[in-house]
């Protein structure tokens, strides 16, 4: 049922949208949280190991995800919703 949804018109805008989202939390937690390591211990990438930037970018994968996620039930509702057009 929810892959018959998505196939249609307003699950594509949905799809794109929820990608949309995740480019926008991707940069915006991304930038958050590099530049917050940086400023915040005087420590430039030229410093970091291996280590810390596989740790930051999972941090920032998953936050990420998460904020993909909640901002994207809304537009579920808006878009994958029920086709009914009854007024109560």
């Amino acid at each position: 049922m929810i892959l018959e949804k998505l196939r249609t018109p307003n699950g594509k805008k949905f799809l794109l949208c929820a990608m949309v989202i995740f480019v926008i939390a991707l940069a915006v937690v991304g930038r958050a949280t590099f530049g917050g390591v940086v400023s915040e211990y005087n420590l430039p990438y030229s410093e970091w190991t291996t280590s810390m930037f596989v740790l930051q970018g999972a941090m920032v994968m998953v936050y990420s995800t998460i904020f993909t996620v909640l901002f994207s039930i809304p537009l579920g509702f808006l878009l994958l919703g029920s086709d009914d057009s009854r007024t109560h």
